[in-house]
């Protein structure tokens, strides 16, 4: 691998990195505020829009990416050092000591003396990137919550009893047919598009803006300076798949990156997992679009108010087992009954309160408080049973 020496015009904008430091989440004492009569009042759904009202979290199959890498199956080749020992009588069989390894040898030397030796051991590697990332993308999806995940393996049993072959599922119509069979409502699937290793050298750049910007130049050099050395990106495309309909709902290309650092050397092990973790940077950066589709939704079922009405609190029915942290933020929806003039036809109007459920320091594994932000009379619009949506996730 050649080592290019290049500077990113980005560094001047995005080296330099203030850490503000946050408060945390909003802890509250749910018990300080009374149940007031305001608090017992239960939103009524009209029966049109009980089915729209009704959870619905989606099971999720998440199969193995298509690598379109050369890094696959590889046999390395690593030079090691063997420390032969006689073991008392000439040309006989003898321990073998070498780093990480015990064998016997033979020694060709007096007793008590021995002899180094370098010897090229092989060894087969399988990089297996298409399961560690859909492996990853699979945790990502549990730990944001909003659908049931299964993997690859939890789908083996029916693979094998309907006689797919990993190598055919990469047809969309397969995946499709996959899916109806194992009941779920989405395939989430890919392909490792591609890998760049380069190397990044900011050191002109670390010397002119220490020399130039001051203060504000050597914050610049520090955080170039966790950039330099070998740089990996990692190219994916992520689709996911509506089994119902048979449409891709979602598909992007994103890339992600790993450093590293400036070791003039790096084995093949090393060089795999920065793959997997470039890969998983990239992830990682589509989770906002991610979280649109696999929403964590519950309803309200207590309320709390302040005597004043300037501070009210919400328990929902979801927590820490559907993903959801201290700081995520709900919408509130109130639903009514609508009946088109021309046509009679009743339908259901679901929309959003003004009003906005931050997720305090009280959460449980099946609940949560939020505190309930917005106008003083729009909080009080918010009533038992209304349904709540998390907002994406950034």
């Amino acid at each position: 691998m050649k080592k290019t020496a290049f500077l990113s015009s980005a560094f001047l904008t995005t080296a330099l990195v203030f850490t503000i430091n946050s408060c945390g989440p909003k802890k509250i004492d749910p018990s300080a505020l009374p149940i007031t009569p305001e608090d017992r009042q239960v939103e009524q759904i009209p029966d049109v829009c009980k089915t729209a009202y009704k959870q619905a979290i989606p099971r999720v199959a998440v199969l193995d990416f298509t690598n379109n890498t050369t890094f696959d199956v590889a046999k390395v080749f690593q030079a090691q050092r063997n420390y032969k020992y006689k073991t008392g009588r000439a040309g006989a069989a003898g321990l073998v000591v070498a780093p990480g390894a015990v064998g016997v040898g033979y020694a060709e030397v007096e007793a008590g003396k021995g002899k180094e030796q370098m010897e090229a051991v092989s060894r087969e590697v399988n990089a297996k990137l298409g399961e560690s990332i859909a492996e990853g993308v699979a945790g990502q999806l549990v730990n944001m919550g909003g659908a049931k995940v299964y993997t690859r393996r939890d789908l083996k049993k029916i693979l094998q009893e309907q006689q797919f072959q990993q190598s055919g599922l990469t047809d969309e119509k397969t995946l499709i047919q996959l899916g109806k069979l194992a009941g779920v409502r989405y395939i989430v699937t890919g392909s490792v598009n591609n890998v760049t290793i380069k190397w990044v050298d900011l050191s002109s750049a670390k010397k002119a803006a220490e020399k130039y910007l001051g203060l504000a130049g050597a914050l610049l050099a520090a955080g170039a300076e966790t950039q330099e050395g070998w740089n990996i990106i990692t190219d994916l495309t992520i689709k996911i798949l509506d089994v119902q309909t048979g449409e891709v709902v979602f598909a992007k290309n994103v890339s992600g990156k790993e450093i590293l650092g400036k070791t003039p050397t790096f084995n093949y092990d090393t060089l795999i997992g920065g793959v997997k973790k470039a890969a998983m940077d990239a992830v990682e950066s589509i989770r906002p679009e991610l979280s649109k589709y696999f929403k964590v939704r519950g309803y309200i079922i207590q309320l709390r108010t302040s005597p004043d009405k300037e501070k009210r609190y919400a328990l929902i029915n979801v927590g820490s087992k559907m993903g959801v942290q201290p700081g995520q933020e709900f919408y509130v929806y109130s639903f009514q009954s609508v009946t088109d003039p021309l046509s009679g036809k009743e339908s259901c109007d679901m929309f959003k309160l003004p009003v906005t459920l931050e997720v305090s320091n009280q959460v449980q594994a099946d609940k949560s408080w939020t505190i309930v932000e917005g106008e003083k009379d729009q909080i009080m619009r918010v009533k038992l049973g209304q349904l709540v949506e998390r907002k994406p996730l950034y």
